[in-house]
């Protein structure tokens, strides 16, 4: 069962580095470790809906109403990253059907407050998923691919393989690991907007 060091030393390992004990090891590989993979991490999570990291939530509101503009305020999961679905409305931008069988209310994310006037407030968010053991194999594969890219500039100062394995990453394991994630589930059909099906 893979940890969070696992993850590091499998970086590591990728540019001839030293390995760790662990993140809080001090040492100074563990300092850029400790530096660059919980940003690489919650930004790689940002940048897709992936299976293993969506979550569901109804908030409760919070007993102070916002100043102005919004009736009710909700504080968000601590754990959530983005939402992607706002009381049974698909959020994705990526469709231009978005609101064609839907309609999606106005809210506002003000730091980790919800702000909508909706009395109801359920969501699917993307969370972050920090145990190794819940990621899909592919998706380790990128996490550890993508930091030793940046640990090469950092520890070996070696530009051209921090290139390289950023390169394979963005090229190879991420193209299949999005592909795998995206062939799981029921698949949802193309809704073409009006301008679209008048052509």
């Amino acid at each position: 069962m893979p940890s969070q060091t696992d993850v590091l030393n499998d970086a590591l390992s990728q540019i001839g580095a030293t390995v760790i004990t662990g993140i809080d090891d001090g040492s100074i590989n563990a300092n850029h470790c400790k530096r660059m993979y919980p940003a690489l991490l919650d930004d790689l999570l940002r940048s897709h809906h992936w299976n293993f990291a969506m979550r569901r939530a109804v908030l409760v509101a919070d007993a102070a109403a916002p100043l102005f503009e919004f009736a009710f305020s909700y504080t968000l999961p601590t754990d959530s990253l983005k939402i992607v679905e706002y009381n049974g409305a698909s959020l994705d931008t990526t469709n231009l059907s978005l609101f064609e069988s839907t309609t999606v209310s106005r809210y506002k994310i003000e730091g980790r407050k919800l702000l909508t006037n909706d009395g109801e407030v359920k969501i699917v968010y993307v969370a972050r998923v920090t145990d190794p053991n819940v990621w899909d194999s592919l998706f380790y594969q990128v996490v550890a691919g993508w930091l030793a890219s940046k640990l090469a500039s950092a520890i070996t100062k070696d530009t051209r393989m921090a290139r390289d394995l950023l390169q394979n990453t963005l090229s190879l394991l991420l193209p299949m690991a999005l592909a795998v994630d995206g062939q799981e589930g029921t698949v949802e059909p193309f809704r073409a907007d009006d301008l679209l099906r008048g052509r």
